[in-house]
C-alpha cells in the first residue's frame, strides 16, 4: 500500500473514530444486532463489495453509542468517509430520521439509503444496481 493511500485510509479512520463512531481497522461485512433477512445481508454485501473494489475502505454495522448502527461506511480515497444504509421499504420518515442521527453534525459527506425490495434478484444484475446507486 503506498503512502498516500495508507494516510488517506488513516485520517478517515481517525475522523470517524474521533466523532465516536466504533470503526475496524479492516475491511469486513458483520451481521447486524437486529433481525437481518437474506435479501438485506446481500445487498449490504454487495454495497461492501463495490466500495471495496473502487478503492476504499469498509466496515459494516458501524456504532456509536446513542446514535445507532450503519450498515455501511466507505473512506480512505483522499475524500469524507460515507454512509450506506440498506433500509426496507424506507418510508420519508425513516429517511428523515437517518438522515439526522448519520449525516447531520457527523463526519459523513453523504448517506445513501437504499432499499433492498427493489434490488433484483440475479446477483449480476443486483451487483449493476447497486454500482448505479453510489
Amino acid at each position: 500500500m503506498n503512502n498516500k493511500r495508507h494516510h488517506d485510509e488513516y485520517d478517515g479512520r481517525k475522523d470517524l473514530q474521533d466523532a465516536g463512531w466504533q470503526v475496524s481497522k479492516r475491511d469486513a461485512v458483520a451481521f447486524n444486532s437486529g433481525s437481518e433477512t437474506d435479501r438485506h445481508l446481500v445487498a449490504k454485501t454487495l454495497v461492501a463489495k463495490v466500495l471495496r473494489d473502487r478503492g476504499y475502505r469498509v466496515d459494516t454495522e458501524v456504532v456509536k453509542d446513542g446514535v445507532g448502527e450503519i450498515d455501511v461506511v466507505a473512506y480512505g480515497l483522499d475524500e469524507p468517509p460515507f454512509a450506506v444504509e440498506v433500509e426496507t421499504n424506507p418510508t420519508k420518515a425513516v429517511v428523515s430520521d437517518k438522515l439526522s442521527r448519520y449525516y447531520r453534525g457527523e463526519p459523513f459527506c453523504e448517506c445513501y439509503v437504499l432499499d433492498p425490495t427493489e434490488m433484483p434478484d440475479s446477483l449480476e444484475a443486483a451487483r449493476e444496481w447497486v454500482e448505479a446507486k453510489l
